[in-house]
Formats: C-alpha cells, sequence, structure tokens
C-alpha cells in the first residue's frame, strides 16, 4: 500500500503532540508500504532521521509573509488554515500524487485543501481535536477582541469540518470528539485512532516536592493553563507543602508565561532533552481550561512513571487513565489538595506514576491505536484480503 501524508511539520524531533501522532500514524503506513511525507520545515525540524527510516520526505521551508496569509486565507477560509497554506507545498503533494497512491492522509481539517482534485486513492482526514469546538472553547473563556476573533474562527473550522463528508474515511483521537463530530456532518467511516505512546521507561521517584506542566508555551490554551494553574491553584498548594516548586516547561514561552516565574515558579523557555526534568519531577500537570482531542503529553508523562493531576478537559479522551496515574480535578482547591498530596507523600507519588506507565504500556501502544485505521485502509477497493 503506497501512501501520501500532508502534515505541517516535518514530525522530528517528535517534540510536540502534533508530531508524535503524525510520527506514529507515519511509522504505522510505512509498515504497510512506501509513504511519501509532505510537510514543512523549520530550524527545528530534520528530515534526515526519518529518511533513514525509509520515509519519502519532502518538504517545503515555512514562511509566513503577510500576503502568503492572505492568500491562504482565500483558500482555506480559517485564520489556522491560512497559516499553512503555501503554494510550493500544494506542487510537493500534486507531484507525489502522480505515483499511483493508494491512501492520501491529510493532518488536520485546516490542510484538506492540499487534498482537492488529487487522484490518490482513499482520502482520510485525521482530526487531532474537533479544531470548532476548540476555537468556541477559547472564545467561551476569553473577552475582548480574543473572543470575537475565536468566535468567528469558530464558525469557520465548523464549515471546513463540514466539508469531511467529500473525504472516504475521517481519524478522531477519541469517542468523545466522534460524538462531536457528528454533531457537526453525518460522516459514515469515522475511526478513533487515539494518541498512545510506545517508549514506556519509569524513572527513578524524584528527591523532591516538584510539580511540571510540560508543554509547547506558545500555544494559546497552555499559555491560558499555566497562567490558571499558576495564580490560582500554585499558592494553595505551596501552603500545604512549604518548598515545593513548579516547573513550567516547554518551547517558547509567551510574555504571560514568563512573568509568572518567581522564587517557587521556574519557567524554562526551550530545553534540548526533557528527561532531566521529568527526573526533578514528582507530579505532572494538565490543567487545560480549553481543548480538544487528547494529550500525548499526559502519554509521556505517565511513561516516565510520573503521576498526573489534570483538569477534566485536560483528561478528555483519556478517561481511561483517570485512577490509573491521572487525578482529575477542576475545581482550584480540590486540584490544589490533590497536588499537595502526591507532593507531600514520594511513595504514593511513585506508585501512581508506576500504575500510570503499566497502563500505557498496555492499553496506549501506536500498534494498538493504529489498527481501525488500517483496518479502513485495507477495505478500500482493490485491496487484497
Amino acid at each position: 500500500m503506497r501512501s501520501i501524508v500532508v502534515a505541517k511539520f516535518v514530525p522530528w524531533p517528535p517534540n510536540s503532540g502534533d508530531k508524535r501522532r503524525v510520527l506514529g500514524i507515519v511509522r504505522a503506513l510505512r509498515r504497510q508500504g512506501p509513504v511519501t511525507l509532505c510537510a514543512f520545515t523549520g530550524p527545528n525540524e530534520d528530515v534526515e532521521p526519518l529518511r533513514a527510516e525509509g520515509i519519502d520526505v519532502r518538504a517545503v521551508p515555512l514562511t509566513r509573509r503577510p500576503a502568503d496569509v492572505a492568500r491562504g486565507l482565500l483558500r482555506t477560509r480559517t485564520i489556522t488554515g491560512a497559516r499553512f497554506w503555501d503554494p510550493r507545498l500544494a506542487r510537493a503533494v500534486a507531484e507525489a500524487a502522480q505515483t499511483p497512491t493508494d491512501a492520501l492522509v491529510v493532518e488536520h481539517v485546516q490542510l484538506l485543501p492540499y487534498a482537492a482534485g488529487l487522484p490518490a486513492g482513499l482520502r482520510v482526514v485525521d482530526m487531532h481535536n474537533v479544531e470548532s469546538q476548540l476555537a468556541q472553547r477559547i472564545a467561551d473563556s476569553s473577552s475582548g477582541p480574543k473572543k470575537l476573533v475565536y468566535a468567528a474562527e469558530a464558525r469557520a473550522l465548523h464549515a471546513a469540518e463540514r466539508r469531511v463528508s467529500d473525504v472516504d474515511v475521517v481519524a478522531v483521537v477519541s469517542e468523545a470528539d466522534r460524538q462531536t463530530l457528528a454533531g457537526v456532518v453525518d460522516h459514515p467511516r469515522v475511526v478513533v485512532v487515539p494518541n498512545a505512546w510506545d517508549e514506556v521507561d519509569p524513572l527513578p521517584p524524584a528527591e523532591a516536592p516538584v510539580a511540571s506542566l510540560v508543554a509547547l508555551m506558545s500555544w494559546g490554551p497552555n499559555v491560558d493553563a499555566a497562567t490558571w494553574f499558576t495564580k490560582e491553584v500554585w499558592p494553595r498548594v505551596v501552603a500545604r507543602v512549604p518548598g515545593a516548586h513548579l516547573q513550567l516547561v516547554g518551547r517558547d514561552p509567551a510574555e504571560r508565561v514568563r512573568r509568572l516565574a518567581g522564587p517557587d515558579v521556574e519557567v524554562t523557555g526551550t530545553v534540548d532533552d526533557l528527561a532531566p526534568w521529568y527526573a526533578r519531577t514528582r507530579v505532572c500537570l494538565a490543567p487545560l481550561l480549553a481543548g480538544g482531542g487528547s494529550r500525548l503529553k499526559i502519554l509521556e508523562a505517565l511513561a516516565a512513571g510520573r503521576p498526573v493531576v489534570a483538569t477534566r478537559i485536560g483528561a478528555e479522551g483519556l478517561e481511561d487513565l483517570i485512577g490509573r496515574g491521572v487525578v482529575a480535578e477542576d475545581d482550584p482547591e480540590r486540584m490544589a489538595a490533590a497536588v499537595a498530596e502526591l507532593l507531600a507523600d514520594p511513595e504514593r507519588a511513585a506508585a501512581l506514576g508506576r500504575e500510570g506507565a503499566a497502563a500505557v504500556a498496555a492499553d496506549h501502544s501506536w500498534d494498538a491505536a493504529v489498527r481501525p485505521l488500517l483496518s479502513a485502509l485495507a477495505a478500500r477497493p482493490g485491496a487484497e484480503d
């Protein structure tokens, strides 16, 4: 089976949830046959490790000049899609599709215009989130111009999601997202491909009462989560556990995140290797107030043997892990109590982390996650039984 995958970024290094998911799907498709990956690259991406795995990578440097974004807005009809429309990537996809192709997989609904008019077998859109829901949640938790912009984007993304009726297969990350999408468009072939993690390697217990939020610190929902937790929850934790320390670990921290730094709050900025930061961590955090899909960072933390305290939205899509490495609380006081209890009890934190690592290994491997998608592709006309 020959596949083409269109993605936002070359997924190496796999240092974000988006890249982790793309890499998992690309590798699964590569085990079925040749794969061509068409994606953007920048100073943080490296194509050679993927080419060494036998993946045909056709990368285009990402530029976001105002004129390019304006053309992208006309082409994609969404602000988030406009940032990733480039005629050079469109040409790369079209050239790849000149070779007979069994499946064209588009990562994110905003990239669907790249599939228009191409003779490429089954068309698949992999929805990392139900994007209109995500934008609406951000609008609902915002005010002023930001609220208006995200409300308009939610409407535009809702219209884009209705256009998935034209593709053959839709993949979503959770049953909750499948139900949400059903309220947008009636599609006969929606498969759940949950986020997953393969490298389960629990670390030794942490020595100090350190909590960590590991995330891309420039993404709006992560910025809001870091701000809310640091201001509303963390002071209550420190009152219970004097000497507790909070790490906000992640690339490109926004100014709002940088301003959170203080005597017991560390903002790291970009780090080359997350392992030392996880090694210092006793409890990980996922306090999202808006979002969709499911959190690969939760799987990453559990795979490292670190328990996670999350909001219900933060744990969305991974509800099976609540009580198996994940504690879910929405109220600031109750969340603070849960974090403080684990910080103050290293044995309990370590035991819950080990339980989470075992749950990820048993139920959240990529081999298991991609089976529904591979089954849908195997049912394509002309495929062997």
